[in-house]
């Protein structure tokens, strides 16, 4: 019987955690469902050459709704450029290459469109973690990881409320 009960209350409690994860996850607002909002965060993953100084890799963005019933809306960049060894300095071409069902087309070309230029600098570490740090503005854009010819990095949560 204490089995069943483990197993009702690890459910409740996973269940009760889901239903939290919605566009509103990082909101501070107390009546969220007055607003319409989106909760966005990034993940990209990048290999380099110190030799060639060329670079390779995909940017997706992730974007959560609580007025679209689909859910999430996920956009992905192709990424291709030059790296500049030493100063650890990105300049990508980003091409977009994917988008799920739930983005709204109209959304695609205004806040995705088809081609960016990204630059930017990883900063990082002998223990292997790293910050991206953009290139126009130098202001902090995301935490990471950096080994030998390949980083990954994730930003944190942003939430923009209509």
């Amino acid at each position: 019987m204490s089995g069943n009960w483990a197993v009702v209350f690890a459910t409740g409690i996973a269940l009760s955690w889901a239903s939290a994860a919605s566009g509103f996850r990082n909101c501070d607002i107390e009546d969220s469902d007055a607003w319409s909002a989106v909760t966005s965060y990034t993940v990209g993953e990048l290999s380099f050459d110190d030799t060639t100084g060329l670079a390779s890799g995909t940017e997706t963005i992730y974007n959560y709704s609580n007025t679209d019933p689909v859910g999430e809306c996920h956009v992905t960049y192709e990424l291709t450029g030059n790296y500049v060894p030493g100063v650890d300095v990105f300049v990508l071409d980003a091409t977009r290459s994917n988008f799920s069902q739930a983005c709204p087309p109209e959304m695609l070309g205004i806040a995705f469109p088809a081609t960016l230029l990204h630059t930017f600098r990883m900063e990082h570490g002998e223990d292997g973690t790293a910050e991206l740090i953009s290139g126009d503005s130098g202001d902090y854009l995301a935490d990471g990881s950096w080994q030998a010819g390949s980083a990954v990095y994730k930003t944190g949560e942003k939430c923009s409320m209509f």
